[in-house]
């Protein structure tokens, strides 16, 4: 019998000093450290190569034990799929149950509220006075309500995450007097400091705030184990632009601030740390989220064991979402591609829950259409592409287990500064999480107007002949109107009194009122009398490519105003061989801020080029060929552009030779358009002149 041999023991393994040798040599030159050596917004530097040395230690632990590196359960999905918790768009409770049934029947198994303003802050619709109502958030002003969105739906099956504002125990009691003798599992996500970072400020003290957590902590402990009470909602960190590391690291923070609040209230470790949730974002960066969840479970079960938690206590509960930071309004079907790639690191970074956002969220209302798709992303991931039948595939991976490591380093560096502070709180209050968030959205706008960092359809590649998704007509204040009447007609005054209360009898005293048909209003009021406000600077929540969709919105206006839109011209010199790259390149430079480029098939002479530019009614010029013909055809070319066309300016594509720049300005040259042009502030500019901006 033949001896059996490793497989291709016959090559010779390539050491790393080999492989740096060949790429130096592909390199012709150019540094090494600079090419192959990449920085990432979270300061972590990324290697060209990973080999085992790079292996952390800790990357030899099972899943389901150690710091949950590998996730919390050693089967993990093989015995409980993630929830598919997708978000329903609706403010009445009837039209809510409608979707939500519907969603369930094809394959949704969570139950995903998040709250309009009104009730997220623990007001009903009939003492709502902004006057407005957003359709696409869930209106609760009575038990009757959370009766009417849960119809039908067997609440002991499936997980109810409820998202909150400023106040939480007025809906946690309407939603338990609702739910009759069915037990309820997922959490009530109530996250004041998250709140109050997003928003700038809350109606209440903190105090008093934390004062109903531990009530609800304490109720929720005794009469629904598996329903969480602590919310850590770091999505308002990922709007505003955060790194992974610092999202990680102000949840920390924030989850911190309440373990210690509930401690001093007399709720134990392990309680408290059982009943949070966290919530994190996926954004675009495929492995770096899946290091970001990886690196998360294991810094919190750091945290809860230093707090003295056990091996339950430290196990994190966690729900994911897609980010709106990176989406986009142009091109918006390819926000489908970008949930497609986040859903998939967060499938891999096992989550306990997800839900990916429609593709339309950020442009209106999203409809059937862009909710199943949004839907059926999760259920291929699991029913087409099997990843219920693997633990932990990204276990192992040179390359993730070692920047699963940096990510938790990072984070833990960042949150260590916040308790030097004083906490999540006073850090706030000294406006370190605001500035530090400020720099990295800084860095990454950057990289965004440069073009460095690529999004599809919106800063490269953009579609000039898309149509606009089509926005109905706000009904903000006619839903208002019409949730106001139904609260008013349906709220009975029922006294409600818990001040004499202790821990955790307040919220029985709020369920009792509830089942009687107390409002919102009157729950809230009943566990929280302060008049006090806490405020802090706010972050901002403005999306990565909003400054880009601004340009091309200014530029459809003018075009609308005006029967022609901002043009360019292209005098394309020479053959088609000779002058399409630079004029490809020029196209697209422009095209992302809704100029029209007139792209003649190529000119022989300056003359017939200025002819054609004079006819193009442009007033921009970019001369496209290549560096050899430069110095022959620039000066003539750009004194003939500048001639036929008044106060026109003449721009070259490409970075002009150092020995010819001298020439080039004496013939008009007014500058020169290439890969390293601020490709936003260049727009702006030329925009700016035309009075566009």
């Amino acid at each position: 019998m033949k001896e059996n041999k490793p497989l291709f023991e016959e090559f010779k393994a390539s050491s790393y000093e080999e492989w740096k040798a060949a790429a130096e040599k592909l390199l012709k030159g150019a540094p090494f450290d600079k090419k192959m050596y990449t920085k990432t917004p979270e300061g972590i530097t990324l290697k060209p190569i990973y080999n085992r040395e790079d292996l952390p230690e800790a990357a030899d632990s099972l899943p389901g034990s150690g710091d949950y590196l590998r996730g919390t359960s050693s089967a993990s999905y093989r015995a409980q799929p993630w929830g598919i918790s997708q978000e329903i768009p609706a403010s009445e409770p009837g039209e809510f149950n409608k979707l939500l049934l519907d969603a369930l029947s094809k394959g949704q198994t969570g139950v995903e509220i998040v709250l309009n303003d009104a009730a997220a802050n623990g007001i009903d619709a009939a003492s709502d006075t902004s006057g407005k109502a957003c359709g696409r958030r869930l209106s609760v002003s009575t038990a009757k309500d959370f009766q009417e969105a849960l119809k039908d739906v067997c609440t002991d099956c499936v997980d109810v995450n409820i998202h909150t504002g400023s106040a939480a125990a007025g809906v946690a009691a309407m939603l338990y007097a609702a739910k009759g003798d069915k037990q309820l599992s997922g959490g009530i996500y109530f996250d004041p400091i998250s709140v109050l970072a997003a928003k700038g400020e809350i109606a209440r003290s903190l105090s008093c705030a934390f004062d109903e957590m531990a009530d609800l902590v304490d109720f929720n402990a005794k009469n629904f184990p598996k329903m969480g009470a602590i919310g850590v909602d770091a999505m308002c960190y990922s709007n505003a632009g955060a790194s992974a590391v610092e999202e990680l690291a102000f949840a920390f923070a924030t989850a911190v601030e309440y373990i210690r609040a509930m401690l001093e209230r007399g709720i134990d470790i392990n309680t408290a740390a059982k009943s949070v949730r966290f919530r994190l974002s996926l954004g675009s960066n495929f492995f770096m989220e899946i290091a970001k969840l990886r690196a998360a479970r294991v810094v919190w079960s750091r945290i809860i064991s230093e707090f003295g938690g056990d091996d339950e206590a430290r196990k994190m509960r966690l729900n994911v979402r897609t980010a709106k930071f990176n989406k986009t309004v142009y091109d918006p079907y390819v926000n489908m591609l970008r949930t497609a790639t986040e859903a998939f690191s967060g499938a891999l970074g096992s989550v306990d829950s997800m839900t990916v956002g429609a593709f339309d969220e950020i442009i209106r209302k999203p409809d059937e259409f862009s909710m199943r798709i949004s839907r059926n992303q999760q259920i291929i991931l699991q029913e087409e592409c099997n990843l219920l039948d693997v633990i932990d595939p990204a276990g192992g991976s040179f390359y993730l287990e070692n920047l699963t490591q940096e990510v938790a380093k990072k984070a833990w560096e960042i949150f260590a500064k916040v308790e030097e502070l004083g906490g999540m709180v006073k850090a706030l209050e000294a406006g370190f999480v605001q500035d530090s968030i400020a720099a990295t959205f800084a860095l990454r706008k950057k990289g965004y107007d440069t073009r460095r960092s690529a999004v599809v359809g919106t800063n490269m590649y953009a579609n000039m002949a898309e149509k606009p998704l089509e926005k109905p007509e706000c009904k903000c204040r006619e839903n208002a109107e019409k949730l106001a009447a139904k609260a008013k007609a349906e709220i009975k005054e029922v006294a409600v009194s818990c001040e004499a209360e202790k821990l955790g009898g307040k919220i029985e005293k709020l369920v009792e009122a509830a089942k009687q048909g107390a409002g919102l209003t009157a729950l809230t009021k009943a566990i929280c009398k302060c008049q006090s406000k806490t405020s802090v600077k706010a972050l901002p929540s403005e999306r990565a490519m909003s400054h880009y969709e601004n340009l091309r919105a200014k530029s459809e206006e003018y075009k609308k105003a005006n029967g022609f839109g901002p043009k360019v011209f292209l005098a394309t010199m020479g053959p088609l061989v000779q002058h399409k790259i630079r004029a490809d390149f020029i196209r697209g430079f422009f095209e992302v801020a809704g100029f029209e480029v007139i792209y003649p098939n190529g000119f022989d002479s300056a003359d017939a080029a200025a002819k054609a530019f004079a006819e193009s009614g442009a007033k921009f010029a970019v001369i496209c060929s290549t560096d050899d013909t430069y110095p022959a055809i620039v000066p003539d070319t750009a004194k003939a552009l500048k001639a036929a066309v008044a106060g026109s300016e003449v721009y070259l594509a490409g970075i002009p030779a150092p020995e010819c720049e001298e020439s080039y300005k004496q013939a008009g040259l007014d500058g020169a358009i290439n890969i390293k042009s601020n490709n936003f502030e260049t727009l702006k500019a030329f925009l700016t002149k035309l009075g566009v901006l």
